[in-house]
């Protein structure tokens, strides 16, 4: 991650100079201004990715600063600088909109852990802003997101296997986005200008199923007040998605295995041979292998659309396409309801993380627009998402102590839990124990000699 850029405002030239040193020296790249002025001149002309302040400036004071910042960029983040009997207006700043405040004389390792902080926050928000604006250029692969080695095989699959005529079975669990997929593969197809006819056979009895695959004549069923036509029909030249066609049973299956193997059917209750050209996909969430062993499918109908087989990783196996999936669900959720959201905190990306998602990319996404709508922040925090994951995800709150054990050994296990816990992660691991990095890297170090630690 490269280092952002702040802009530090302060009206002291001394300590505006070093903080700007310092800053440097510590890997940032940092500019100076001696006033509100002078500070949204240099945003008018450049591009800044963070904000440091101080509260009390000569002429346009530091909150008024902060709202002027707010009507050119409402997300971009501010950090208020104030001396400890002004604390009351650091938190005035704070509900208007800043990221955080720090007390003069500043701590260095606290303002580094709050400038990696909102840092972290405003470049996950840019990567799924970039991911989206490509993801608008390129829809056939709309929100199949994911760049983890598993979701990069898939849609390499997806572009290799699109401009076949060759039947793809999809198999995943669900939520994991079968007919996404299914849909990628159509828009990159030739047959990306014909129809793309989607039918969930599990729904449906057989006798239902059957005329919704073949169509039906007037007359051939009570209730069959008028012919239609069937989903087959309906895409001839494009492109038939089945979900859940490990549901159908026998009669319809026999039925299936003709078309795919001569492209012709009858209506229900009619006699005309009818001709379709239409590529086949199909998608289950079951052993479909497993299915024809049981008696359960044919096999001969198995090995017909098993042509190409896809399996789509659940998301429990691709965590690290959690931050990016659902920074753009954020994105995607908070344009729809006319919100402006900084993404999520540190505390609910870790929830995030640490679930196993059984529904999957589908559940990760209800739960993110239910973040958005209930949000009444500028930042999404583990209050406003579902409370089941925040009960599954809660981090323990005690660790065994033996009686007798060593204020060494205690200190050890409590820093190594909360490790653990933090997936690694010093910065996050020193922000909830009240330390700095720096104690936690020597404390490391210490331990280190003495055996492996256990990450």
């Amino acid at each position: 991650m490269s280092a952002p850029k702040i802009l530090v405002v302060d009206d002291d030239k001394n300590s505006l100079s070093g903080l700007v040193r310092l800053l440097e020296r510590e890997g940032y790249e940092a500019s100076g201004a001696i006033s509100a002025y002078e500070a949204l001149a240099l945003l008018d002309n450049q591009r800044f990715d963070i904000v440091l302040t101080d509260i009390k400036l000569p002429g346009m004071g530091g909150l008024s600063l902060l709202e002027e910042i707010k009507k050119r960029d409402e997300l971009l983040p501010i950090l208020v600088m104030t001396a400890y009997g002004s604390v009351e207006n650091a938190v005035s700043a704070v509900k208007k909109g800043a990221e955080h405040y720090l007390t003069k004389p500043l701590d260095l390792e606290e303002l580094k852990v709050a400038i990696d902080k909102v840092w972290h926050q405003r470049k996950r928000l840019q990567e799924a802003e970039e991911l989206k604006g490509r993801l608008e250029a390129e829809p056939g692969v709309s929100e199949l997101v994911g760049s983890t080695p598993e979701m990069q095989r898939v849609l390499n699959t997806i572009r290799d296997v699109a401009s076949s005529t060759a039947t793809v079975l999809i198999h995943g669990e669900t939520g994991v986005g079968k007919e996404l997929v299914a849909r990628a593969i159509h828009s990159y197809s030739p047959r990306k200008n014909k129809p793309f006819v989607v039918l969930h056979c599990a729904a449906l009895a057989d006798g239902v199923l059957e005329s919704e695959l073949f169509g039906h004549e007037k007359g051939s069923f009570t209730g069959a007040l008028y012919t239609r036509r069937g989903r087959f029909e309906l895409a001839h030249g494009g492109t038939l998605f089945l979900d859940e066609v490990s549901e159908m049973g026998a009669n319809v299956q026999v039925k299936l295995l003709r078309v795919t193997e001569t492209g012709t059917f009858e209506r229900v209750g009619g006699e005309e041979t009818r001709q379709v050209d239409v590529r086949l996909l199909a998608a289950t969430n079951k052993d479909l292998e497993g299915q024809v062993s049981a008696g359960k499918f044919r096999e001969d109908l198995y090995y017909r659309l098993n042509v190409i087989k896809l399996d789509i990783p659940p998301l429990r196996e691709r965590k690290a396409d959690i931050p990016v999936l659902a920074n753009y669900f954020l994105l995607k959720y908070a344009g729809k309801n006319h919100k402006k959201l900084r993404g999520f905190s540190p505390e609910a990306m870790q929830l995030l993380q640490r679930y196993h998602w059984p529904g999957n990319v589908r559940e990760l996404e209800n739960m993110v627009e239910r973040a958005v709508v209930l949000c009444k922040k500028n930042v999404v925090e583990p209050e406003y998402l579902s409370p089941n994951l925040v009960e599954k995800g809660k981090t323990p709150e005690f660790i065994q102590i033996r009686l007798g054990m060593p204020m060494k050994d205690v200190e050890r296990d409590i820093i190594l839990k909360t490790l653990e816990l933090t997936h690694g992660n010093k910065t996050e691991a020193a922000r909830i124990l009240g330390l700095s990095s720096r104690t936690i890297d020597n404390k490391l170090k210490e331990w280190a000699p003495h055996g492996p630690i256990p990450l």
